[in-house]
């Protein structure tokens, strides 16, 4: 699960990350920061805007999903509800 976050709300409160670039389908660049010690995905940021991995959070308790995104590529037991926006491919 991603959360879109203006980039300046970010804030790693402690450590730092490691970081890569891989270019996305569309030709854009995408940096990819990860916890150096576990591996863990922290965010993917690209020109467009900045995306939180959202279970990396303390609480998740108020995250609700608005939309589904790349769901061609879902798992076959992902039940998507009918009332969120379901997108098949990136965009």
């Amino acid at each position: 699960m991603s959360l879109a976050i203006p980039a300046a709300a970010f804030r790693l409160s402690s450590g730092a990350l490691k970081m890569f670039d891989v270019t996305c389908d569309s030709g854009r660049i995408k940096t990819c920061a990860f916890c150096p010690e576990c591996g863990t995905r922290i965010y993917h940021q690209t020109e467009n805007g900045m995306s939180l991995k959202a279970g990396t959070l303390d609480d998740t308790s108020w995250l609700k999903p608005d939309a589904h995104y790349w769901t061609k590529r879902r798992q076959p037991w992902m039940t998507i509800p009918d009332e969120v926006a379901s997108f098949s491919d990136d965009g």
